[in-house]
This record gives C-alpha cells, sequence and structure tokens, in this order.
C-alpha cells in the first residue's frame, strides 16, 4: 500500500493549538468543484488529504498539475494534495472522510467505502439533498451503510466553492449527533471536532458546531428549492419584496419540516439555515438560482447547459415523501413542483405561493397565564406552588 502521507509536513504529530491532537490523515470521495475545494481546504489547513475522482484525467490533473481540469478555473490547488482515482488508495488510514458526491450516489459511495473505511473514522457528508424513494437526510443514509463503528455528521453552510478554494473566509456547520454531552462517543467527536476546528481555520473556514444534524440538514436542503423560487421571480421581473416574501414562506417551510422531524429551530438561525438561504438564494452565482431563472422565462427546462440537474431539483420530489409523513405541506417545495413538472407556468405558481392564505404559517401559540401569587410564598411549600417554565420550542450552532 503506498505511503498516504508522501509529500506531508513530517512534524503532524505535534499537538495543534489548545492540545487537541491533529488529524493526521483524511479523504474526501467525490473531485467536483465541492468536493475539490474542500479538500484543498484541509490540505492548506495542515491535513494530509487524498480525493477521490472517479475519472483518472481528473485525478491525475490534480495529482500531478495541482489544478482541477472542469472546475475551478484559473485556481491552483494546494502542494501535496493527493488525488486517486483508486478508492482504497484514497481511503487508506483516513481519519476523517468526507463525502462530496450527489445526493443521489451518496448510498452506493458510502456502501463501497465501508469496508474500506477506518474504525472509528469521522465520516461526514456534503451533499445537501433529500434521498429520492426514501425521503433519507444524508447522515440517515450513512448511518444505513456505515453501522455504528463510525462518527457520521454533515459539514454545509453559505459556501461558493471558487471562495473556498481561494482561501476566502467562510463560515460553515459540522453537525454530529455524537457532539450531544449524553451521545456515549461525545469525547471522541469532541476531541476530532475541535481539532478539525483548529485546523481549518488556518484555511479561512471556522466551524460552527451543533449536534442537530436534522435542522442543519432540512436548512440545506430547503434553501436549494427557496433559491430555485427566488430565480424563477427575478425571471418574471417580479421585484425584491416578492423574492423576500419567497423566502419567508421558506423560512416557515424549515421550522416546520424541522419541528416535525425533532430538530431544533435555533439550528436554522446559523450558517446551515439562513447564512446557507441567504447565499444561494441572493446569488446568480448558485446553480438553484441559475435553474429557477430558467425556469421563469418562457420555453425555459430543467436542466443546464452540461446537462446537470440541480440539487434542488431532485430534492424538491424526495421531499414528498417527508410531507406525507409527517402530514405537511411545504409552500414554496410545491410551488417548484408544479413548474417542475409542468403543471402551473413560474407566475401563477409564484403568485399563489404568496398570496394565498397559508394557515400553517407562524400559527398562534397562546402563552401560559402569568403565575401572580396573592401572598409571598417562602420555603418549600412556596416552591411547589410555583409555575415550572416551559422549555423553548424554539431556541446551529
Amino acid at each position: 500500500m503506498p505511503n498516504m502521507t508522501d509529500h506531508f509536513d513530517p512534524d503532524m504529530s505535534a499537538l495543534a493549538p489548545h492540545g487537541h491532537a491533529p488529524l493526521r490523515c483524511a479523504a474526501v470521495l467525490g473531485a467536483g468543484a465541492w468536493g475539490t475545494a474542500l479538500a484543498g481546504a484541509l490540505q492548506r489547513g495542515g491535513v494530509p488529504t487524498w480525493v477521490w475522482a472517479r475519472r483518472p484525467g481528473v485525478a491525475e490533473a490534480i495529482h500531478r498539475r495541482n489544478h482541477h481540469p472542469h472546475c475551478l478555473p484559473g485556481i491552483d490547488l494546494p502542494s501535496g494534495l493527493g488525488a486517486t482515482s483508486d478508492m482504497a488508495h484514497a481511503l487508506y488510514g483516513a481519519q476523517l472522510v468526507i463525502l462530496a458526491v450527489p445526493s443521489a450516489a451518496t448510498r452506493d459511495i458510502a456502501r463501497q467505502a465501508v469496508r474500506l473505511m477506518t474504525p472509528g473514522a469521522m465520516v461526514l457528508t456534503a451533499s445537501k439533498g433529500i434521498e429520492q424513494g426514501t425521503g433519507a437526510l444524508m447522515t440517515q443514509v450513512l448511518d444505513e451503510e456505515l453501522g455504528k463503528t463510525m462518527l457520521t455528521g454533515s459539514i454545509g453552510g453559505p459556501s461558493f466553492a471558487d471562495e473556498v478554494a481561494r482561501g476566502n473566509s467562510t463560515l460553515l456547520t459540522l453537525a454530529m449527533p455524537a457532539l450531544a454531552r449524553t451521545h456515549p462517543r461525545h469525547r471522541d467527536a469532541q476531541r476530532m471536532a475541535s481539532g478539525l476546528m483548529q485546523q481549518l481555520a488556518a484555511a479561512g473556514i471556522t466551524l460552527e458546531l451543533t449536534s442537530d444534524t436534522i435542522g442543519a440538514q432540512v436548512g440545506g436542503a430547503l434553501k436549494n428549492m427557496i433559491a430555485i423560487a427566488c430565480g424563477m421571480a427575478t425571471a418574471q421581473g417580479m421585484g425584491e419584496n416578492a423574492r423576500a416574501g419567497i423566502i419567508t414562506r421558506g423560512l416557515d417551510d424549515m421550522r416546520r419540516l424541522t419541528q416535525a422531524m425533532g430538530g431544533r429551530i435555533e439550528t436554522l438561525l446559523g450558517s446551515s439555515g439562513a447564512g446557507d438561504l441567504f447565499l444561494t438564494a441572493a446569488s446568480g452565482q448558485s446553480r438553484n438560482t441559475r435553474l429557477g431563472m430558467r425556469l421563469g422565462r418562457p420555453g425555459g427546462g430543467a436542466h443546464g447547459e452540461a446537462g446537470e440537474l440541480a440539487e434542488g431539483a431532485v430534492s424538491v420530489m424526495s421531499v414528498q415523501i417527508l410531507e406525507r409523513e409527517f402530514g405537511l405541506r411545504l409552500n414554496v417545495a410545491a410551488a417548484v413542483r408544479d413548474v417542475l413538472q409542468q403543471r402551473v407556468a413560474a407566475g401563477p405558481a409564484l403568485q399563489q405561493l404568496l398570496h394565498a392564505s397559508t394557515p400553517n404559517t407562524l400559527p398562534f401559540v397562546p402563552r401560559p397565564p402569568r403565575f401572580r401569587a396573592t401572598k409571598p410564598a417562602t420555603g418549600r411549600a412556596g416552591e411547589a406552588a410555583r409555575p415550572v417554565a416551559e422549555p423553548r420550542s424554539v431556541g446551529y450552532a
């Protein structure tokens, strides 16, 4: 087996700042723009990293010439970043594995990789989608395919790949159930996450940590659908007010689905929720926004110039499984589906989204009556009479 630390700093055994041991080897499965950018950031942060590319020519260009032949034009990748089309080679000894493949491919790649992974590795999904046919979030797919020996989670947030590849400042969310203090592997997860946080900081990436993988992934998946709707509104010339209204409807979709699945609403206020939504829905660089702009023009189609379908167009169909399971109607998802399936034109679909009565939006939650004591109570009897404060249901950490 080849030496996976060739060309890497020999002093990596030294402790990282604050005493956290650095990650000694990482692998990124998927050599698209996002996977390559993440791999480059890990390498710049001092994590010896290999990229697995499906096509040997892509692996050769990254490994030998420090550039991607199709993505990230004009960007030099860090020296020492390894790339290969041999998955076993890429995964050998990796303490951290990131799957940066489309949601539709995540299960198959995880199934191929599990027998090659180091037991106890931290395995993260960088995909922002919902699985077709099952409605599973990507961490659920990982758990089903990898078993209980791996620390699974997700990484995402507002991040254009080219800016991450250049080292521009970026805020991401690392979500892992094992970060919860009650999890039996909390110490392992905290140690590895803290080491990764410190190493990525050297590459311009700040990590928020949360144990709420549901909120983090619902935000990442639904923001793509919202961006498609915002792109349609732009193409229709509906104005900024309409775009803001679409985002408002979309945030409520995020809130209701997150709550229904057992996630925390406060997670949606972090980088993987509101932050990612702002970037994706406000910029023409977003593939999903560009898809919406095509759909909003007369005769526009769903596929881009390269024949690729944006992740949001896949998830907007897959999320129907979750809508049925939890008895929800996600308003933005429904509008985008109608347009994608050519049931309704973009203009009428958006007007319906913005102006129809939506009783599920921001329901009134009555507050309990404020306790008024007629006489100051003291001692244990007084303590028993005091009302117990209800925990907040809203609250990325």
